[in-house]
């Protein structure tokens, strides 16, 4: 049994996906068990759609690593989630699965982690982000997004969900979702449930017109209406600046700048690229993670992706290793 200060050191970090993703989910997995070998995290999957071959799968994996405790969670209703994913643009409602996370896990847990999966490295210390102190807030965030006020980089509230101009940017996304920490106690203390954006995505739908396809970017432009002036965003005021990802470095960066960061990103997400990290032409091909007719060329990424892309192929290698040698 842990002690006290055991379970506050523990990290808890949640991912959703169907059966398509699982097998990527034991990349970020392998990488995350490296970069926090150190520390005992709790590895939560929010599904409905994962056979139980892979969910074993995912459990070999995890056992062998000391640091990592994986546990699945059946998600209720799933057909709600795919209500709210229809007006997101694409996504599928597991993208959504987070948005309740305080009711699906134990009241014991106060902050929980959420990762993208699949797509989404973590390569270094994530603790300051995980333990940002959310000064009250619902959520802490990697902003991308601000509002100039007399040429000053100022944070969204709720008021600007009433001003038509400001509402597109905002149901666009403040935050990108690769990545943010969940204020589990806060959002149970205002009883958030499915209702509520049930409810909000039918008034959206007024605002927008009933037969807008698409109202808001995925789960981060639901999530920045629902909490807009309920964030934390990372590093701020000390920071004002959307190119500042540490802990959530989308590789659209590289659309943007030709520089590499000055920050050593900790959490590397492939986000902003022309085709996904496994579906890249590697020297070794790995048929496990990789389908030869859907091989993309590194030489049509932007100048500096390709380079976390090798990274990710490296854990996919350490992976595939560890899963034959386990007998899957």
């Amino acid at each position: 049994m842990e002690s006290r200060e055991q379970k506050e050191s523990r990290m808890h970090i949640i991912t959703s996906c169907d059966d398509g993703l699982a097998p990527y989910v034991t990349v970020g997995m392998t990488a995350l068990g490296i970069a926090m070998k150190k520390t005992p995290v709790t590895f939560y999957l929010f599904h409905t759609r994962v056979s139980q071959k892979n969910i074993e799968m995912l459990q070999a994996l995890s056992e062998e690593f000391e640091n990592l405790d994986f546990r699945e969670i059946r998600v209720p209703e799933p057909e709600r989630y795919d209500a709210l994913a229809r007006y997101g643009g694409g996504w599928h409602g597991e993208a959504y699965y987070a948005l309740c996370a305080h009711q699906l896990l134990p009241e014991t847990v106060h902050r929980a982690m959420y990762l993208d999966a699949g797509d989404t490295l973590v390569v270094g210390d994530i603790r300051p982000y995980y333990n940002y102190n959310f000064q009250d807030k619902a959520l802490v965030v990697t902003g991308v997004k601000y509002k100039d006020v007399n040429g000053s980089l100022e944070l969204y509230t709720s008021d600007d969900l009433g001003n038509r101009d400001e509402l597109p940017g905002i149901l666009w996304g403040l935050f990108n979702s690769g990545s943010y920490v969940i204020n589990l106690d806060r959002m149970r203390q205002d009883g958030f449930t499915m209702n509520d954006y049930e409810y909000l995505c039918q008034v959206l739908q007024k605002m927008c017109g009933e037969n807008t396809e698409r109202i808001y970017l995925g789960d981060q432009g639901l999530l920045s209406v629902a909490f807009a002036g309920n964030l934390r965003y990372y590093a701020y005021p000390r920071v004002k600046s959307a190119n500042y990802m540490p802990y959530n470095f989308c590789l659209w960066h590289f659309g943007r700048m030709k520089e590499k960061p000055e920050y050593q990103p900790a959490v590397i997400h492939f986000a902003g690229t022309e085709f996904k990290p496994w579906e890249g032409s590697y020297p070794v091909f790995l048929e496990r993670f990789q389908q030869q007719g859907k091989l993309r060329s590194l030489h049509g990424l932007k100048l500096g992706q390709a380079e976390y892309f090798y990274m990710w192929h490296e854990y996919a290698m350490l992976a595939d290793r560890m899963l034959t040698r386990i007998g899957w």
